[in-house]
C-alpha cells in the first residue's frame, strides 16, 4: 500500500513510501504566499513522473507544524480535499517531530531534543522530545513561546537544539547556539514512519487569535 507524507511547514517536503521502503522523497523551496498556485501541480508531477495518481495513495501523513501558517493551512486543505474525493486515510504528525528525529541521528548521545521556531517578537517557538528505549522519541513539552534567555532554565534545558530556520530565530544564549543542529526543512518522509497521529489535522498555532475591531464606514 501506497503511503504518501507532505510537510508545507516551510516550503514542501514530499515523500511517499510502499510499507518500510520509501520509494522518493523530495523537496520544493516555494514561499507560503504562493503555496496555493504551486503545491498541487507539483505533487501531481512528482507522481506523474513515478507513474502513479492521487488516488493510487491509500493513506496520507501532513505535517501540522508549528511554521508557515499559510502553507500548513493550504497543504491540509489540500489533502483533506483529495481524501475526501479518493477515499483514503489521513492523519496529521507535528512537523517538528521530523527535525527531531533527524537531530536525534545527528546527536546519538542526547537525550532531550528542543526544536526551536521562530515566534516572532524576539521570541522563540520550542518543543521538547525526549529519547526512550531504542530511536524512540516521545513528546515531553507541547510547543510554547518563550524569551530565547528562557531557554536556559533546568525545565527546558535540551542536550541538542535543532531549527529549520535560523535566520528567522532571536538571538540565542551562546550555550543554546553552539549545541543547535541546522536542518534545511521538515523532511516528510521521517513523518511516514511516526506512531499515531490527529485525524482532524490541526495545525499547530500557539499564539492566541488576534482580533482587530473594523475600521467605521467612511461617508461618500
Amino acid at each position: 500500500m501506497l503511503h504518501a507524507a507532505l510537510d508545507t511547514s516551510i516550503g514542501s517536503s514530499f515523500a511517499v513510501a510502499d510499507g518500510p521502503t520509501v520509494l522518493f522523497n523530495t523537496h520544493l523551496q516555494v514561499p507560503a504566499r504562493d503555496s496555493d498556485r504551486e503545491l498541487a501541480p507539483w505533487v501531481i508531477r512528482q507522481l506523474a513522473e513515478h507513474h502513479w495518481r492521487l488516488a493510487d495513495i491509500r493513506r496520507w501523513t501532513v505535517g501540522t507544524g508549528p511554521g508557515s501558517f499559510a502553507g500548513l493551512r493550504f497543504g491540509i486543505a489540500f489533502l483533506k480535499g483529495i481524501t475526501a474525493v479518493t477515499g483514503a486515510d489521513l492523519r496529521g504528525v507535528p512537523s517538528c517531530q521530523a527535525l527531531a528525529n533527524v537531530a536525534a541521528e545527528h546527536a546519538p548521545g542526547a537525550d532531550r531534543i528542543g526544536v526551536l521556531h521562530d515566534a516572532r517578537c524576539g521570541q522563540v517557538i520550542l518543543t521538547i522530545y525526549e529519547r526512550k528505549a531504542g530511536a524512540t522519541l516521545d513528546l515531553l513539552a507541547e510547543p510554547a513561546i518563550f524569551l530565547p534567555a528562557q531557554l536556559l532554565l533546568p525545565e527546558h534545558a535540551c542536550d541538542i537544539w535543532t531549527t529549520a530556520q535560523p535566520e528567522l530565530l532571536p538571538d540565542l544564549p551562546e550555550r543554546v547556539a553552539k549545541a543547535t543542529f541546522v536542518q534545511p526543512y521538515p523532511d516528510a518522509s521521517r513523518l511516514l514512519q511516526a506512531l499515531g497521529g490527529d485525524a482532524d489535522c490541526e495545525p499547530i498555532y500557539v499564539r492566541p487569535p488576534v482580533f482587530v475591531s473594523p475600521q467605521p464606514v467612511r461617508p461618500s
